[in-house]
């Protein structure tokens, strides 16, 4: 985090030098000008300076909730901006997650936190065959109040998945081998993801392929994939099963476990729900420990044996939930229980309905459709921060809606609304000429506003930072010929818009971009059709009040010293 702060010269002084108390406020407002601006941040008296300064007093409130408070009016300042420092390029994919930029196929771990703010290389993985490179990682890093020394299972680190079907632990912070697991010489495991973020992950299997050899031969293929799960803090295998036709029904497609339900999905756009602890809990045939004998299999985890199957289903179990929904797109969340699930109609892509999960009974106002015309169609999620609202964005406005009780069922209210107009544009139609339609008529033809005005703005995408409670929606604006991405901060209980980034390279449509904001650092992913990515890196830029304008060179004859020609 760069700031620039003049160097001032506090006038204050104690009332009693021994013995007595000052008024800190009052220290604040008789210093120079420069830091009573500092004071008064936002037209709020309190500001960074006098947080600092509280801060360094000490006190009852917890330190790491006073920084991230700091951090925020930081951030939220209107005289504070986000500035490029730096950038790089890839023909891999590039991920960032907690402080770390992963790039090489993983192999290359940067931080966010190095010298002069600007990231630095922390570690690099050794070079490894293409059989044996990492197809899959997910960072696993907690804050600890105590570190155990001895057992490294509590360490933050990096779960990746090899192609040779080998579950690694690296240090995150030094990228040594903290623990390897032997998946399986049967199946090919190629996904990793969370099940319970910071509880338990899922390793999924490739579909197992029916050959042409075995379809002539009318050998059926009843084994779909492979799942396996593991709880972390420490590393424990807590159960492996297949996901079987013969169990589930000829027309399952995929699954995946999350939230402890195991999700199963079928042609027809069908989606069962099944609970996964029930699952174990009734049909487990042996348990497994890793590193350990179990019976005639062998040590769980080592080459050549692998993990064995520790759930083995001969009826399909009983269905929590089930749902038609477009695509399998199914989400759950909000209070009380919802759910969320575009209906498998032609044409209503972009349209969402939300049910109660209990009765399946659309909410009032349940249907999201923002009834515009885009060449993207709408997007609608629940929120992350875990207050079970909905995000519901459209090509130019994006709500937040609450589910509240009606009385006579539950209902969909506006929480608040952010608009990515800017203030030059209206949404009024015009007249845009004269068209001839095709049995020989002429037609006004309507143009919205929206779309001839260069001031328009589109949304791209919102991410929600949960340390400093703010929501980063991104935009785009056409500006010439060009088009410029902007980052809008705003408050995530009200709406308002406390600050504004605006990208310094140039946005192109046809690329996908990805931005996510973690404190003072801000990091902008384009991915380019011809597959190459970009990173790049700003930070806070913090400034108070204006620059001094740099002083003419003057001119003219320099001045003898009084010294010179002694």
């Amino acid at each position: 985090m760069n700031r620039s702060v003049d160097p001032v010269t506090p006038t204050w002084r104690p009332k009693q030098r021994f013995g007595g108390t000052w008024d800190v406020s009052e220290m604040f407002t008789s210093c120079s000008p420069v830091v009573s601006r500092m004071v008064t941040c936002g037209g709020v008296k309190g500001g960074v300076c006098f947080a600092l300064r509280e801060r360094e007093l000490g006190g009852r409130t917890d330190g790491s909730r006073r920084c991230v408070r700091l951090m925020k009016k930081l951030v939220c300042e209107k005289t504070s901006t986000f500035r490029k420092i730096w950038d790089k390029e890839s023909k891999y994919p590039i991920s960032y997650e907690e402080g770390r930029f992963l790039f090489d196929n993983y192999r290359t771990c940067y931080t966010s936190l190095g010298l002069h703010a600007i990231p630095q290389l922390l570690f690099r993985l050794p070079s490894c065959s293409a059989a044996e490179k990492t197809e899959d990682v997910i960072m696993c890093q907690s804050s600890l109040n105590t570190l155990p020394t001895e057992n490294h299972g509590y360490r933050g680190c990096l779960l990746g998945l090899t192609a040779s079907n080998w579950l690694m632990r690296w240090d995150v912070n030094t990228g040594r081998c903290l623990e390897a697991v032997y998946l399986s010489h049967r199946y090919k495991f190629r996904h990793i993801a969370w099940g319970t973020f910071l509880e338990n992950f899922v390793v999924r299997s490739i579909h197992t392929k029916h050959t042409a050899a075995a379809r002539a031969a009318g050998i059926p293929q009843p084994l779909l994939m492979v799942l396996a799960m593991f709880k972390v803090f420490p590393l424990r295998f807590t159960a492996m099963l297949e996901i079987n036709k013969h169990v589930f029904g000829k027309d399952v497609t995929d699954a995946m476990i999350s939230q402890g339900v195991l999700v199963v999905m079928y042609q027809g756009n069908t989606v069962r729900c099944f609970s996964f602890d029930n699952i174990v809990a009734k049909n487990s045939v042996v348990k497994a420990d890793l590193y350990h004998d179990c019976g005639d299999f062998g040590s769980v985890g080592s080459y050549p044996t692998g993990l064995p199957l520790t759930v083995k289903l001969t009826e399909r179990p009983p269905v929590l939930f089930e749902v038609k929904c477009l695509e399998h797109s199914l989400q759950m969340g909000g209070i009380p229980w919802h759910y969320l699930i575009t209906p498998p109609v032609q044409g209503y892509k972009g349209v969402f309905h939300v049910k109660s999960l209990e009765t399946g009974a659309m909410a009032k106002n349940g249907v999201l459709d923002m009834d515009s015309v885009s060449v993207e169609p709408d997007k609608a999620f629940f929120h992350t921060d875990d207050s079970g609202r909905i995000f519901h964005m459209g090509p130019s406005t994006l709500r937040v809606l609450r589910i509240t009780d009606g009385g006579h069922g539950y209902e969909l209210v506006p929480d608040f609304i952010i608009d990515a107009y800017s203030p030059c544009s209206t949404n009024t139609p015009q007249v845009d000429g004269m068209i001839l339609t095709s049995s020989g008529r002429q037609v006004k033809k309507l143009l919205l506003d929206a779309y001839a005005d260069p001031c328009y703005e589109s949304l791209q995408g919102v991410d929600y930072e949960n340390d400093l409670d703010i929501l980063a929606v991104t935009s785009v604006s056409q500006r010439g010929d060009k088009l410029v991405g902007h980052v809008c901060f705003h408050d995530n209980q009200t709406g308002a818009l406390l600050n504004r980034v605006e990208l310094e390279e140039a946005w192109d449509e046809t690329c996908d971009h990805s931005i996510s904001v973690d404190l003072d650092t801000l990091v902008h992913i384009v991915k380019t059709p011809q597959r190459r990515y970009h990173c790049h890196v700003y930070k806070l830029d913090r400034t108070v009040g204006q620059r001094e304008e740099k002083q003419p060179r003057q001119t003219g004859k320099r001045r003898k010293s009084a010294r010179r020609g002694r």
